[in-house]
């Protein structure tokens, strides 16, 4: 694909992504306005629902995917597409039946133990994990799908499917609420709801790929080459991912154990989904559109292409990112107080407090996280999975032994503010996350530039490169300015827990945001503002050929 197509199916896979993480807010401020914030069974639903959620990313669409998509991509350019198929289906067997025996383990585990726990908090998660597993070899399933999907650039319907699990629990809450207000184990239905959520991505998905001619079913061929070789790829990326996925669980197990407050893994978990609203529209979305052609590109050994895709996907990164970080974090506490808290107070000032903390610690994340996940599928793409394992393994130990200290660190806003002396405890995690990011993401691209400019030149990279420090200069200052601009409209606004006044701080804060980071690029003109609204280039392009 052009560049220019790339930043059009980033565009179309960011606006399907935003109604699902739209869906996704309302799903959580739903669940929040049901159970409480400070809830111990929130605590416990999202911490049950973490588990099969890692084992998506690690095996849906971490290691299994990237290692799975060149090997596809190969097969289909260089083989017979019965050839390609045959593969998937082989891929495709062995991912359900190795998940579904591993979670029907982990289920009588879960069950065995439950006997022995006296906490009602842990007894609850133990029994929502229980519950949930199932959840997990669907949806892992339903992301490979997605991946042979993305491989024939078909890219809309992968996007959509995670509203179908947003739209499921809204379904099954909504029902309950209208029909059995009084329902005391309304929580385990949501739990089902989960699971009847993955197992929709996949029913939908399967014809889909049928209708454009990947014929996907049953095959017991477990010595196929092509799996040998997918399974060798896999196993250093499985480590790395595994490390980094049981980092995020321990993340969430220190908040859930450590921090002493009820409540703490909701602040942790809320803060982190409006932080992932950016990066999964943008970061995200881009990696997905643009990782079958670095492959591509990468096995034809065209340096020039692969550069110039690199440089459009960074800036377009730093394009998006840069003011993001800046907007989430002048912007984290009305935006957190618009959408979870009512004038019932159910989600307290200081729940609103401590979830604003987090966002805001986590929004600097957005850049480093976003350019780092695109320099980790450079390296794969180039068949090395070793270095990033090695760097995160390294990322891991850092980011633990900061959680356990930052946790500790006195909130220092809230001794200026307030004269309270409390520690950062749930937002100290956030702050080690993207402490850690920034670490990785600049010990990744020094090794990844070194490498690539032995196998082309130091000339070809310069070239290819040659705007991207004059433009993340050129966007931080006009991100800069955007925040001043967006932080006087926030404090000229009183913070009130009544709807309008939370609605007229939320979205003029955030419309006042976009707006002048709009403005002050086409003053300063910065030409990624035209480069990447790929509408004005199509109709120049029409202009043209009429």
């Amino acid at each position: 694909m052009s560049s220019e197509r790339i930043i059009k199916n980033t565009w179309m896979v960011s606006a399907l992504t935003l109604s699902s993480r739209v869906l996704g807010l309302i799903r959580d401020k739903a669940l929040v306005l049901v159970f409480g914030g400070a809830s111990g069974v929130l605590d416990a639903f999202f911490l049950a629902f973490t588990i099969p959620n890692l084992f998506r990313r690690l095996f849906g669409e971490g290691a299994l995917s990237s290692a799975f998509i060149p090997e596809f991509v190969d097969c289909r350019e260089n083989y017979s597409v019965e050839e390609s198929n045959h593969f998937a289906s082989v891929i495709f067997t062995a991912l359900g039946l190795v998940l579904s025996i591993f979670s029907v383990a982990v289920i009588v585990i879960c069950l065995s133990i439950s006997g022995f726990v006296g906490n009602e908090s842990t007894l609850l998660a133990l029994k929502l994990t229980a519950m949930m597993l199932p959840f997990m070899p669907l949806i892992c399933v339903s992301a490979l799908l997605a991946g042979m999907l993305q491989c024939i650039r078909k890219f809309g319907i992968p996007a959509a499917m995670p509203v179908l699990l947003n739209i499921t629990i809204l379904g099954v809450l909504g029902y309950f609420i209208y029909y059995c207000p009084n329902q005391e184990n309304l929580i385990y239905y949501v739990a089902g709801a989960v699971v009847i959520g993955g197992g929709l991505q996949v029913l939908i998905q399967m014809p889909y790929l049928w209708a454009n001619g990947v014929y996907v079913g049953i095959s017991t061929n477990f010595g196929h080459d092509r799996l040998k070789t997918v399974l060798k790829a896999m196993g250093p990326t499985v480590l790395g991912l595994a490390i980094f996925q049981i980092n995020v669980l321990l993340d969430r197990l220190i908040a859930f154990l450590m921090v002493d407050e009820s409540g703490a893994l909701t602040h942790l978990y809320l803060g982190n989904r409006l932080m992932q609203l950016p990066l999964a529209l943008f970061g995200i979305s881009l990696v997905t559109t643009v990782f079958p052609d670095i492959v591509s590109h990468m096995k034809r050994k065209e340096w020039g292409d692969l550069f110039s895709k690199m440089d459009t996907s960074v800036r377009f990164l730093i394009f998006i990112m840069i003011p993001s970080a800046v907007g989430l974090i002048v912007v984290s506490e009305p935006v957190v107080r618009m959408i979870f808290q009512e004038p019932d107070l159910v989600f307290s000032d200081m729940d609103v407090y401590k979830t604003s903390a987090v966002l805001a610690l986590y929004a600097p994340s957005l850049v480093f996280i976003s350019i780092q996940q695109f320099i980790t599928r450079v390296f794969y793409a180039d068949g090395d999975y070793k270095t990033p394992v090695s760097i995160s393994i390294k990322m891991v130990f850092l980011n633990v032994g900061l959680n356990i200290v930052l946790i500790h660190v006195p909130d220092l806003y809230q001794r200026w503010a307030n004269n309270v002396d409390m520690p950062l405890g749930e937002a100290g995690l956030a702050l080690s996350t993207t402490i850690t990011s920034i670490i990785s993401m600049c010990y990744l691209w020094y090794i990844m530039k070194l490498r690539l400019i032995k196998v082309s030149s130091e000339k070809v990279w310069d070239d290819k490169f040659s705007r991207l420090s004059a433009s993340t200069s050129m966007i931080c200052i006009a991100s800069f300015g955007m925040g001043i601009i967006t932080w006087l409209v926030v404090r000229s606004i009183p913070a009130e827990p009544e709807l309008l006044v939370r609605v007229e701080r939320g979205l003029i804060s955030v419309i006042v945001g976009v707006a002048s980071y709009i403005i002050i690029c086409q003053v300063f003109e910065i030409k990624e503002l035209n480069e990447f609204d790929f509408r004005k280039k199509n109709k120049e392009k029409h202009r043209n050929e009429a």
